[in-house]
């Protein structure tokens, strides 16, 4: 059985609501992760964010839009991913070119994971494992980088 909502009938196949993607939380992590929820959302309803973090770090748009997907959008879903409202909130700084150091190290682990996952058929673990080990952002946030 999946654990992916079944499509609305006026949706294409491959989209999930915004109220549907949250549905494999249960209530007590909704309650507790509604403020990176709303964060999430907001991230994939933007549609100028990917044209403006590619050209700033001067990557691939496609790449910025496998990863974007992959972390905020139908990834999520797909890996039952809980938001995490450090990561929201460092693709926001990114989109307008307020980013921090740490920033860059998710957007590549996200750029490497979702490209081992999506393009190459990696499991999400080993996936996560890999990206973690060249680009190790959870580690560099939890020492605090407050550089720009």
């Amino acid at each position: 059985m999946s654990n992916i909502p079944a499509s609305k009938p006026n949706q294409p196949n491959d989209e999930i609501s915004l109220t549907d993607r949250w549905s494999y939380l249960n209530q007590y992590e909704r309650k507790y992760l509604q403020q990176a929820m709303k964060v999430y959302d907001k991230i994939i309803e933007s549609k100028d964010d990917i044209l403006k973090i590619a050209n700033r770090y001067q990557l691939n748009y496609e790449d910025i839009e496998r990863a974007k997907q992959y972390a905020f959008g139908k990834g999520v879903v797909q890996n039952q991913f809980s938001p995490d409202l450090r990561m929201a909130q460092s693709w926001q700084r990114m989109a307008l070119g307020e980013e921090i150091n740490s920033d860059e190290v998710l957007l590549k682990h996200e750029i490497l994971e979702s490209e081992l996952v999506i393009n190459q058929g990696v499991n999400q673990l080993d996936a996560h494992e890999i990206a973690q080990n060249e680009y190790p952002w959870s580690i560099i946030i939890t020492k605090g980088d407050k550089q720009k």
